[in-house]
């Protein structure tokens, strides 16, 4: 077991850093490839039927095809369609307001609070379930977009018919690659996981301190074991050359303990993948957690941006809480808050300028399709490595769904786009300094905490049964709350280093025992048990008592 440990703490990002950085996120042609055509073939056919007035509102549905990324293509096509399903609801609700509204203050008051409740849901969910980017941001557009379009006199079942059409697109679109490599998204999942397990042993081999890359290994592994599982390779296909290679990834990562002759590639062990939704959703009501900091931050920031936006006589308050949503939909990193909010203003800017640009070109028809699926193929390059450029992108995309007509007024429209985007971006900045300024140390050590009770309830199960179908659903949930070590280390290290200095060695030791005792299931032949339980309950008590989370000083 782990217990000396000498991993120095993550490296601080500093805003200088990460303004300009364009970290690694694969290729993404086929990803913009798919958000451009989930949009433009049901434009397409929506022009060419005589209806090119409505053409844009298939945005609010093709949305959905960003969602269904990296899933396995078994299950892809579910994952889209209750992205689907959840834009075409936000679009509900936002046309069943946009009718109601009579104009005013008090109508844009609604409005702003409306949206501040779809923000907050789709925060809190997309980041308990680690749902990662496109985030929370595109269906709070949906609700939004929609309730302009209908104060515009536009029709709600237009609205839903033609964002339903979206959907239904982005599901067929996002199957697409199936006929041409089945097996992508897993391959490139086990792929990365090799990757990491590699770079983990050769700096272990080396005597460096390896915590980082313990938690990139074990985190790679896990989202590899999802991703064959989803594709149903230990069912369907138990001999595969791809479920052995990751099958000796894990071996390698565990380490030297397994016994050659376990039949592992039946072992229901192997099954690693992550905790049920309902697991992942309840466990983050702890107002500790990452997902609701992030939800009360965002609920603050865009009630007070939208409000403010109203009470200033801002016809559309939509967009000071759109940027807010924008900047804070990430977490509680108040420096990284920082970087988005300049990268969204920046962005903004640019993407006014574009805009301008487009408007008074007038594109009608087919031309502004293949323009808005040009916007999308880039937004999609975009959006998980630099949000400045993905912004530029997103701006007309947005402007041109609920903008004025060609050949209207473009320089009020831009002007008050503007200054929504100073109050929401001045405002989400100053959020976090303001609510709950100390809940990055609260995470940091409810994370711990959790990795305590998770391991407790583990070995409690290790001391009445053989390891089984309890010890898989512990197991997952253990590795799950170990890639939140890394995150809440991570986050803590950027916002306070002299404090996480402080308690970074006892956090680290934690995952390391988490790790370890992970391995030491992993190398347990169907049926066993584990040996010694006492011994490693002893070690998680000395690291995380059960008040550690209650401790932020």
């Amino acid at each position: 077991m782990a217990l000396s440990v000498s991993d120095p703490l993550p490296p601080r990002g500093r805003i200088g850093a990460l303004l300009f950085a364009l970290p690694p996120a694969g290729r993404r042609w086929s990803p913009g490839l798919r958000s451009a055509l989930a949009f433009a073939l049901p434009a397409a056919v929506l022009v060419a039927a005589g209806h090119p007035g409505q053409a844009l509102f298939v945005l609010f549905g093709a949305f959905a095809v960003m969602y269904g990324e990296r899933r396995a293509y078994r299950m892809r096509a579910w994952v889209v369609l209750a992205a689907g399903l959840a834009l075409l609801a936000s679009c509900g609700l936002g046309a069943a307001l946009g009718h109601g509204l009579a104009g005013g203050l008090g109508a844009s008051l609604i409005t702003v609070a409306t949206l501040t409740v779809v923000a907050v849901v789709a925060v809190y969910a997309i980041d308990a379930l680690r749902l990662g980017p496109p985030g929370a941001l595109l269906f709070v557009i949906a609700c939004g977009g929609a309730m302009m379009a209908a104060e515009a006199g536009i029709s709600t079942s237009t609205l839903l018919s033609c964002t339903a059409f979206g959907a239904g697109v982005s599901v067929l679109v996002s199957m697409a690659g199936v006929l041409r490599d089945r097996r992508k998204p897993e391959r490139v999942a086990v792929e990365a996981a090799v990757r990491a397990v590699d770079a983990y042993l050769s700096a272990r081999a080396s005597g460096r301190p390896a915590i980082d890359l313990r938690h990139q290994a074990g985190g790679a592994v896990a989202e590899a074991w999802a991703a064959v599982y989803d594709a149903g390779l230990p069912s369907r296909a138990p001999d595969s050359e791809l479920l052995a290679t990751l099958v000796e990834a894990r071996r390698r990562l565990a380490g030297p303990a397994y016994d050659d002759t376990n039949d592992l590639v039946v072992d229901p062990l192997i099954s690693f993948v992550r905790p049920g939704v309902l697991f992942r959703l309840r466990r983050s009501l702890s107002p500790n957690s990452h997902a609701a900091v992030s939800a009360l931050r965002v609920g603050v920031a865009c009630l007070v941006a939208g409000g403010l936006s109203a009470l200033l006589g801002q016809d559309r308050p939509h967009w000071a809480v759109f940027t807010a949503l924008m900047v804070l939909q990430i977490g509680p990193d108040r420096v990284r808050g920082k970087v988005r909010g300049i990268h969204r203003f920046v962005g903004t800017v640019v993407g006014l300028g574009l805009f301008a640009v487009v408007h008074q070109l007038a594109f009608t028809g087919y031309a502004l399709i293949a323009l808005v699926a040009g916007l999308m193929f880039g937004m999609e390059l975009f959006v998980p490595r630099n949000y400045a450029l993905a912004a530029i992108f997103l701006t007309p995309i947005a402007l041109l769904a609920v903008g004025p007509a060609p050949g209207g007024a473009v320089a009020p429209l831009i002007r008050d786009r503007f200054i929504e985007t100073v109050i929401g971006v001045g405002v989400a900045v100053l959020v976090p300094h303001v609510v709950a300024p100390r809940a990055h140390r609260r995470t940091f050590r409810w994370i711990e905490f959790r990795v305590g009770t998770v391991a407790r309830a583990l070995l409690a199960s290790a001391r009445r049964e053989p390891a089984g179908a309890a010890a898989v659903a512990l197991t997952q949930q253990l590795q799950f709350e170990l890639v939140g070590v890394a995150r809440a280390g991570s986050d803590s290290a950027t916002e306070d280093p002299a404090w996480t200095a402080t308690h970074w060695p006892a956090h680290a030791a934690t995952a390391h025992l988490g790790y370890d005792l992970l391995a030491a299931y992993w190398e347990l032949p169907p049926g066993a048990q584990l040996p010694d339980p006492d011994r490693w309950d002893a070690a998680f008590d000395a690291l995380t008592p059960l008040s550690a989370h209650a401790s932020t000083r």
